[in-house]
């Protein structure tokens, strides 16, 4: 299921992201203007796989820079978010205007931006359960900024559970995968992350991660690393 619903979520993001890009030579012009655009709302929905297919390598087309393609399930918004930062292992994707994601080998480690935004995060316990593909238990720590711009810090344990094998397909071709839950406990909040784990690497592909209360859910697609 796990598996069905990342793929799922990746059509649905390609072709809000992506539908409208023109021909060829309007392609970076196009990639650039969904940049500016990002996380406003979109009501473009298609289910062409091969206009989707389309869409994704004109953005794709437009830079040679890594892109990770993004869904913030609690308000309906969807962004093509590019590498601008790197530091150690943490990888930072942005758009033009200024809003940001840090990722640690795929999983998210703070946000700018998004509104309620994580400002750090404590997820080394379980983030090497899941990138080692290892079933356990682990304890993670998200501090996020509450609608009073208060930092909360929401305290977790979280069971990791291993699944099914399967691919994810980037830029560069197929990749080995593995997909792994990661089902979480606070006092107040319940809450279950899902990963498309590279079976070679260990980085994390594709995901389905919380975020916090009012924007609920990240989907996150990586289309070129």
């Amino acid at each position: 299921m796990t598996s069905r619903y990342l793929q799922t979520a990746f059509v649905g993001l390609a072709c809000v992201v992506l539908a409208s890009c023109g021909s060829e030579g309007d392609r970076s012009g196009e990639a650039l203007s969904i940049l500016k655009g990002a996380l406003r709302p979109s009501k473009t929905v298609a289910q062409d796989p091969q206009q989707i297919a389309a869409s994704a390598q004109a953005a794709l087309a437009a830079t040679d820079a890594p892109l990770v393609l993004v869904s913030i399930s609690g308000r309906n918004v969807t962004s093509v978010l590019q590498q601008i930062e790197t530091n150690g292992a943490y990888r930072t994707y942005g758009t033009a205007d200024r809003r940001s994601i840090t990722f640690k080998r795929g999983m998210m480690t703070a946000s700018r931006g998004l509104g309620e935004d994580v400002m750090s995060a404590d997820i080394d316990p379980v983030l090497d359960l899941v990138t080692s593909r290892k079933a356990g238990q682990a304890q993670r720590v998200q501090r996020y900024l509450d609608g009073e711009n208060i930092i909360t810090a929401l305290e977790a344990t979280c069971d990791i559970t291993p699944g099914a094998e399967g691919e994810v397909n980037l830029a560069s071709g197929a990749r080995a995968t593995q997909s792994v839950t990661e089902t979480c406990r606070a006092v107040t909040t319940e809450f279950q992350n899902t990963y498309m784990v590279d079976r070679a690497t260990g980085q994390i592909l594709q995901s389905r991660q919380w975020h916090s209360p009012l924007n609920g859910y990240l989907v996150v697609q990586t289309l070129r690393q």
